[in-house]
Parts: C-alpha cells; sequence; structure tokens
C-alpha cells in the first residue's frame, strides 16, 4: 500500500519513490509504534502503580503527563536542529535506543521521584523522533501525497496506543496474581515494574533496523543554506498567526485526545468494572482498526482537496470533524452504557481526535526546507508535549478530584475537556485559515 502511495511523479519534487522509501517509511512507522507502546503502557498501570506507591490521581497524572513532556519539550527544539544539520538516521538510531532504555529503568525498584526522573527520561529520549521522520518523508515523498503518508506514519501513534493496550492489558492481567517477579540483577520487583522492563528492551534491537538504510537527500538544502536560528525567529514573528491557530486547534483537541488515552483505561476499570485484558482488547481494537483507517481516509480526502486548490484543506476538514463528532462523543463519555461509550469510542478516535497526520503535513507544507527539523520539533514541543502530553492527563484528572470529587466517573471529566477545547477549536479554524493559506503560498517560494 506504501508503495504504491508514493508512485504519483510530481514536478519540481523528489523523484519517484521506490521500494525502498516504502521500506524506510514502514520503518519509521515501527519506531513511532515502539515509542506509543513505551510511552502509553503506563495509563494500563495507573491502578496498581497508585496503590504500589501510596499516590494520588493527580500525582499518577504528573507521572503519565509533565514528567513525560517536560523533557520531550525541552529537547524539541534542540533535537529539531540537529536533525536539520546531523544525519538523521544515526539520531534516530541513538534515540531509539536510549529511549528503550529508559522505559526498563521505568522498571527499576524505586518511589515516585525515580519513576518521574526515569519517565522524563524516556520524553528525551522520543523528543527527535517525530522531527526526524518528518523531515525524511518530506524529503522523500512529493507534496500531493504528503498528508497521505504522514497520515500513515503518524497511524503509528494510534497502532501504538493499540498494542499498548492489547499487550499491556493481557501483560497486566497475567501478572497482577503474582505478588513479585523475580528478574536477574533486579531480584524481586512488582508486575507493574516488570511490566516497564519487558516493553522497553526491545528497543535495543529495533533501532538497527535504521542502519541498512541511506541518508535521504535534503530537498533544495544544500550545507551552505541550511537555516539559522535568526531565520527561525523571524520566520515565527512572520507567521505567529499561524502558530497560534495551530496550537489552539490541535494542541487542544490533543488535551482531549491525551485525555482519552490517560484516562479511558482506568474509568472502564473504575465505572465499568473491566479487567485490564477486556478493556485493553476492546480500546486497543479500536485505536489499531477504525482509529488508523480514520487517520488515512482523512490523509487521503486533504491530499485531494489539496490538489484541487484548497490550500486550507487540513483545516477545513478538522472543522467539519469536530462540529459533527463532538456531540457524539460527548453523549457517550456521560452516558452510563457500555456500548454508547464504546460507540463514542470510535468516533473520538477515528474522526474528532484523530489529526495528527494532518497536522504534521501542516507544518511540512508551510515550513521552508532548511527548517523543517526545527518547526517540526517545536511543533511537537507545543502541541504533542507541553500541551498535549501535560494537560491532557492533568486537566480530567484536576476536574476528578477538585470538581467534580469522584474518581469514579472520570468519563465525565473527559466530557467536560471536550466541551472545553472543542469550541476553541472550531473558533481558532475559523479565524486562522487565512493566515495558514498565506503561509502555505509563501513556503512554495523557497
Amino acid at each position: 500500500m506504501i508503495e504504491n502511495v508514493l508512485r504519483a511523479p510530481e514536478p519540481g519534487n523528489p523523484p519517484i519513490a521506490t521500494w525502498r522509501t516504502a521500506a524506510l517509511v514502514i520503518v519509521l512507522l515501527i519506531f513511532c509504534v515502539f515509542a506509543v507502546i513505551d510511552r502509553s503502557v503506563i495509563a494500563m498501570l495507573v491502578d496498581p502503580i497508585k496503590h504500589s506507591l501510596g499516590i494520588s490521581d493527580t500525582q499518577i497524572a504528573l507521572l503519565m503527563g509533565i514528567a513525560y513532556a517536560a523533557a520531550y519539550a525541552l529537547g524539541g527544539l534542540p533535537m529539531g536542529y540537529l536533525v536539520d544539520k546531523k544525519p538523521r538516521k544515526w539520531i534516530l538510531y541513538f534515540a531509539v535506543t536510549f529511549w528503550g532504555l529508559a522505559e526498563a529503568a521505568c522498571g527499576i525498584p524505586g518511589g515516585f521521584a525515580w519513576l518521574f526522573l526515569a519517565r522524563m527520561a524516556v520524553g528525551l529520549g522520543e523528543a527527535p523522533l517525530h522531527p526526524s521522520a518528518h523531515s525524511i518523508i518530506a524529503d522523500t515523498v512529493p507534496k500531493r501525497r504528503l498528508a497521505t503518508v504522514m497520515s500513515i506514519y503518524s497511524g503509528g501513534n494510534l497502532i501504538g496506543t493499540g498494542f499498548a493496550l492489547i499487550i499491556g492489558g493481557w501483560i497486566v492481567n497475567s501478572l497482577l496474581h503474582h505478588s513479585s517477579i523475580d528478574v536477574p540483577l533486579l531480584g524481586k520487583v512488582a508486575p507493574w515494574q516488570f511490566a516497564f522492563i519487558i516493553t522497553g528492551l526491545p528497543g535495543l534491537a529495533l533501532a538497527l533496523l535504521i542502519l541498512p538504510f541511506r541518508e535521504p537527500p535534503r530537498t533544495h538544502v544544500s550545507s551552505a543554506t541550511q537555516g539559522t536560528w535568526g531565520e527561525l525567529f523571524a520566520f515565527l514573528r512572520l507567521r505567529w498567526q499561524v502558530l497560534l491557530c495551530l496550537s489552539i486547534v490541535f494542541g487542544g483537541m490533543n488535551i482531549v485526545n491525551g485525555g482519552l488515552i490517560k484516562w479511558q483505561p482506568a474509568y472502564l476499570s473504575r465505572f465499568y468494572h473491566l479487567n485490564p485484558k477486556q478493556y485493553g482488547f476492546a480500546l486497543g481494537i479500536i485505536d489499531a482498526t477504525s482509529a488508523v483507517a480514520g487517520l488515512i481516509v482523512s490523509g487521503w480526502l486533504v491530499d485531494r482537496w489539496f490538489v484541487r486548490g484548497r490550500l486550507d484543506a487540513h483545516l477545513s476538514y478538522y472543522l467539519w470533524a469536530i462540529v459533527l463528532t463532538s456531540p457524539i462523543v460527548f453523549y457517550g463519555l456521560v452516558s452510563a452504557n457500555l456500548t454508547i461509550f464504546l460507540i463514542s469510542a470510535v468516533v473520538a478516535k477515528s474522526v474528532t481526535v484523530n489529526f495528527l497526520g494532518l497536522a504534521a503535513a501542516q507544518v511540512q507544507l508551510i515550513a521552508p526546507p532548511r527548517l523543517r527539523g526545527r518547526l517540526s520539533g517545536l511543533y511537537f514541543m507545543m502541541i504533542i508535549a507541553l500541551l498535549g502530553s501535560t494537560f491532557g492527563a492533568l486537566v480530567p484528572a484536576l476536574i476528578s478530584d477538585h470538581v467534580l470529587h469522584d474518581e469514579i466517573r472520570i468519563g465525565r471529566s473527559l466530557a467536560m475537556t471536550l466541551a472545553i477545547f472543542a469550541p476553541l477549536s472550531v473558533i481558532a479554524i475559523l479565524w486562522g485559515r487565512r493566515y495558514v493559506r498565506e503561509a502555505v503560498v509563501a513556503a512554495e517560494r523557497f
């Protein structure tokens, strides 16, 4: 499928991609899946960690959110700079190795502080992944196919979440009847600690997959014309409206998405009394099938609009997605019916908060080629880390702890989060579309 998508020649763009390019995209997809598994498996371990360490939902939210996101955000721009200057395949090799070891370190016996630091290391290690992958894809794929291929790559986020839920649910359900597990060199560890170890160590082998590939040439960029920090900040001053629009739209809805990823497992356990194997399978199938299909279909549709001259196709599509589906998702989150909740989860993950490929393609379309790595790093620092990963876990927890005072009905906290950010995103799209169109036209001149 990927090779067929890449076979579209286009004047002024990179040569027609071969099976090697398709294979490279697949490897990047595998890295994306692995990253999300390592980032997300903690959501399956909320209650075991909470009871083992004696901490609150808000502290769990800090582990899931800010511990990871702060380091990810701090690494975003520096890693983006490296992506613009250094061979991206080697950046990816060392990044995958590092975050795999950091994930395994989450399972080393220790308290809240140690787990917080290990989660920070995971975030720092994952910071170069998306800037590197987006830069490579933008240098090898024609613009008219960019949203589709970015959506295929970004599908790794959903596949990874699905695998984290399915495999994590199976692991947790299988291990929790053990009081402890013997691990060489570490001795006895809790089952939730062992889950971190066995999901992190495969990174040492997976990192090797990138080594057989050549570093892709950077389109329209020579070593003498690579962008400076001054150019980056000048671009941000010139296009501040675009940055603000994308941050509100995709950052706000990623807070909703982050809340769903982090708190749906705990909600199904606490309110519907499902065991980890049951809710892991249900949510995993939703993420790994319907959500991925929705992402690819949206990318294909947006590419068709864009080719026909709709320069704001990415935001226009997402405007309709939010307006038409948010009421369905809200109803499912406040419903006491499990079937209705699961249907709303399908709608949410396949349409409402399914924007990663569209957002990544939008950033690449407005970015001058010599600034792609840093703009991608900034985008993920703002939208994914500082907004989505940090507040996605924290906002529903704060609502649950301090507004509703009811950890059982955290679904209502997720519904209130959606009710806040969906209208803000609609307003931002209506205001910012014209600035995005201007930025896309200007980027064509570079």
